[in-house]
This record gives C-alpha cells, structure tokens and sequence, in this order.
C-alpha cells in the first residue's frame, strides 16, 4: 500500500455519528453529541482543532447530515489527524485554500492542520448528492472535484465573497443555495439509510446476504442501488464496520488482546485482521495502538 496522501486540513473527511431525523430542528441549532467514529485518534483531533456542526432546517434533513465548521490555529503546532469514512458521505467543502466536492474515499487519509485557518462544508446523507450529482456516483470515489461541477456559483470569485463572511452567514448561504438547486429524492434514499443504519447497529448483520434477508431484497438489488445512490458497495460498509469497531477496542485498552480482537470480529486469523486493518488504515494494529494519543 502507498502512503497515505496528505492535505493541509482542505478536503476534510469528518465523520460523524447516524442521526434519526425525529423531530424537526431549527437551522443554528447543535447536533446532539458527536461521536467521531472514523477519527484514528479523536483525542489529539479535540486538542488541535475545534470542530461544530448545525443541524439543517427540517425541508432539506433528508438531504443534509449536517453543515460543518473546522478551525485550527498554530498555538499547538503542527498535527497530522489520520481519518476513515465509515459511511458512503459526500461533503462540499469551502476554505480559503482550496474548495470542493468530496466523494468516499476508501482508505486511510491523513490532513496536516498547520498555521491557522477555516473550513465550512455541508456533510449529505448517504445517497443524498444522487439529487445533484450529473453523473455515475462511483465518479467521484477517491476523488476531491471542483464545486463548480454541480454549482454553477463557485467560481473563485463566488467563494470568495461567500467565505467574507462569518460561519453562520456561510452556512446560510450555503442552506439557500442547496435549496435552490430543488434536489429531489426517491424512496430508496430513505432505504439506503435505513440498511446503513441496521448495519452499524445490528450485530448479526455480518453479510451482504444477511443484510437482503433482513430487508427482503436480493443481493443484486443490494448492490445495484448502493452502486447507483452511493457509488460503493455495501461489503466496503461491512468491513468498515469491523475494523472501526477493532480500532475503537484498541484505543480503549493499555494492552489489547490481539487475538480475542480478531476473533471477535469475525476474522478466521489473526493475520487476515492483521492484512485488513493494514489495508485500510495504513498500519498494523500494534502501530496504530502506539501512535495513539493518551
């Protein structure tokens, strides 16, 4: 595996915890508490930058997750923060650097957070940027792309004189202007997120063919709509998952039990826990078990 790509804080997978749309919330208001599960190290991410997010108006929570704030300034120095998706999000992001549109990138990526600085970005729901996005969703995996693609307003003079602004009159703006675009969602949006959510909560939905069951669908159907509405598939959500789940147990213990880890999780060896862990989050569990913050 390559090393993983770095970026001064520009292209932000930040992650966040599945949210039921319940009740109806006001635009400013806070998300409930925040439980970044994609975040390799959330305790040096909490010391170096300061991170908010605001739940979007009632008419277009089913589009949006979230907007987001991220700032961060030199008094701490330098810091890399190493990140996962564990969802198939999509954000735009704007900073004074650079902006853009996000797509799920699949493995580790790592951000360089040094000087002082802002971003603002809009997370959308699973399947949501469907709605805007003109082409295959699987165009944008691994991939940052100009915001001008989908909005014909960002230019770089149009995100200029929109990042003038203070962050809630960017989110504003950013809120009209996703409202304009008249996005429209179908019901396997609604679906989709109900699958993802069953997976990350159920324990026995280990399988794609476990998953069907549960929802009465054919794993061809599984994989077409996630390919179509996500542009990735549901065993990428699957192994996910797992490994979240392993790095979360290795960050809670001064001595992990490597093997009741592994077995755990459903892994048939240590070694093939070890090959996966490796594969996505760029280091063996003993490396990642070190280089946490305590």
């Amino acid at each position: 595996m390559t090393d993983a790509p770095k970026a001064v804080f520009q292209k932000p997978a930040v992650l966040g915890e599945p949210r039921e749309l319940g009740e109806p919330r006001e635009l400013g208001e806070p998300r409930e508490p925040y439980e970044p599960r994609g975040r390799l190290d959330p305790a040096g991410f909490e010391r170096h930058v300061q991170f908010r997010t605001v739940l979007p108006p009632p008419d277009l929570a089913r589009f949006i997750e979230h907007f987001w704030v991220i700032r961060w300034d030199s008094a701490l120095g330098h810091y890399d923060s190493g990140e996962v998706m564990h969802r198939p999000y999509v954000d735009i992001f704007l900073s004074a650097q650079e902006s853009g549109i996000q797509g799920t990138f699949r493995g580790k990526r790592t951000y360089s957070a040094a000087g002082s600085g802002r971003i603002v970005g809009v997370r959308f729901r699973p399947g949501a940027f469907h709605a805007f996005w003109p082409h295959e969703m699987a165009d944008l995996q691994d991939k940052v792309v100009p915001l001008s693609a989908v909005f014909s307003w960002a230019d770089a003079k149009g995100i200029a004189e929109l990042l003038a602004a203070d962050d809630d009159a960017v989110i504003a703006t950013l809120l009209e202007r996703i409202r304009a675009a008249s996005p429209v969602a179908d019901g396997t949006l609604e679906e989709l997120n109900a699958i993802i959510a069953a997976v990350e909560t159920e324990p026995g939905l280990t399988t794609v063919s476990a998953v069907g069951e549960a929802f009465g669908r054919s794993e061809r159907w599984l994989q077409q709509a996630f390919r179509d509405h996500l542009g990735i598939g549901l065993k990428w959500l699957l192994q996910r998952k797992r490994l979240l789940a392993a790095a979360a147990e290795i960050r809670l213990s001064e001595a992990p039990d490597w093997v009741g880890i592994a077995y755990d999780l459903g892994y048939s060896s240590q070694q093939h826990f070890i090959t996966d862990f490796r594969t996505v989050l760029g280091e063996t569990p003993v490396q990642y078990h070190k280089g946490l913050t305590r």
